[in-house]
């Protein structure tokens, strides 16, 4: 029973390393993701309330995209 216990730990630790590997390069996490469009929706009502112009709104969203 304990010998199949070795590999499956280093195949979980593997895995591990290869998802942050992976989310490092990527740089989305679904956390940034989320945050992104929340900040995004905010600029749209910012937008539609009469707050900021179109180009403000347009340049805060692709400043917002970029990261």
């Amino acid at each position: 029973m304990v010998s199949f216990l070795g590999p499956l730990v280093g195949l979980l630790i593997m895995g591990t390393v290869v998802y942050l590997l992976w989310s490092a390069i990527a740089g989305s996490t679904p956390e940034s993701t989320e945050q992104t469009n929340d900040a995004i929706e905010t600029l749209r009502k910012r937008y539609a309330r009469g707050e900021i112009d179109e180009e403000e709104f347009e340049e805060r969203a692709r400043m917002l995209r970029e990261r």
